[in-house]
């Protein structure tokens, strides 16, 4: 489409929102009070301090140390230089986006190039552990047991994923350590850690509340059956599609399936994070979105299965 267009169809459908803001503005209001709501009380206290501490730790050699022990498991596993493990295992405690984080940080120190890239995004988008166990499993779903399920269904298929492409571009030169940052005073290694962790977070609260403000419009002016509402819900946003779903009035194993899919396939607006830390280089959509896609559906179809057999 030619650009002059795009800009126009882009300005028109802006402008069509502007005009929905003022006709349904107590609406609005409502609905960006329960994205803060939905921030403050279920992404805050889950990211914030294991973030504050990934910080320090890179501060203070621990990447460098994770790089050691789990190199040799990186390289023969799943065919990548010993260098990309901590994006692996900090992916894993710390979920996504920050992944692309550190994958930026390897393109930016040119450690890997972006088929590299392509390569270990594929298998590094862990939702954070205590977001499944405390929010899903705890809060949403009032099952501490089907919470921890999910979280090891979740990481398993993202295993999976990892061994399908291992063969995908193999190249393992060039094994060098990751370049460090110098140590410096820990007041100000803390300091700069909390800030840069509470602009991820009001990053965060922004993308929530823009796209539940886009589904609230979208509840207003189309008439849809409620479950496929809040599944559209979960593809664009996934917080508040789990919010959502965890007010329906359906079976637990229902619940727990969709919000398997929901994690694992992350959301849009997880998705324009992602490419957003990353839009310098030509990083590939189309893998990540058939890899989060091919998670989704085996990892909820893996806990329908196993939950349907457990509680009959």
């Amino acid at each position: 489409m030619n650009k002059k267009y795009l800009n126009f169809v882009i300005c028109f459908i802006i402008t069509i929102f502007f005009l929905e803001i003022f006709n349904h503005s107590s609406l609005i209001i409502e609905t960006i009070f329960k994205s803060i709501n939905i921030w403050f009380y279920n992404i805050v206290p889950t990211i914030l301090p294991i973030y504050i501490l990934i910080d320090l730790l890179s501060n203070y050699q621990g990447i460098y140390y994770l790089a050691k022990i789990f190199g040799n498991f990186m390289e023969k596993v799943f065919k990548m230089k010993k260098s990309t493990s901590f994006v692996f295992v900090l992916s894993i405690v710390s979920g996504f986006p920050s992944n692309s984080k550190y994958l930026k940080m390897l393109l930016d120190n040119q450690e890997i190039n972006t088929k590299e890239a392509n390569k270990l995004l594929t298998f590094t988008h862990f939702s954070n552990p205590l977001f499944i166990i405390q929010t899903i499993g705890i809060t949403f779903l009032n099952d501490k047991q089907v919470g921890i399920l999910i979280l090891i269904i979740h990481y398993l298929i993202n295993f999976l994923i990892g061994l399908f492409y291992r063969n995908y571009y193999i190249n393992l030169s060039n094994k060098g350590n990751i370049n460090l940052k110098q140590k410096t005073s820990f007041v100000t290694c803390l300091t700069n850690a909390i800030y840069n962790t509470i602009k991820i977070l009001f990053l965060l609260l922004g993308i929530i509340t823009f796209f539940m403000l886009i589904t609230a419009i979208i509840r207003i002016n189309f008439p849809l059956n409620t479950i496929v509402l809040n599944i559209l819900c979960g593809l664009l946003e996934m917080t508040q599609g789990l919010y959502y779903v965890s007010s329906l009035s359906i079976p637990l194993l229902l619940k727990a399936t969709l919000m398997t899919f929901f994690i694992s396939f992350g959301g849009i607006s997880i998705h324009l994070q992602v490419f957003s830390i990353l839009k310098d280089y030509k990083v590939s959509y189309s893998n990540y979105l058939f890899a989060r896609i091919i998670h989704g559906f085996l990892s909820s179809s893996l806990v329908y299965l196993i939950l349907n057999f457990m509680r009959p």
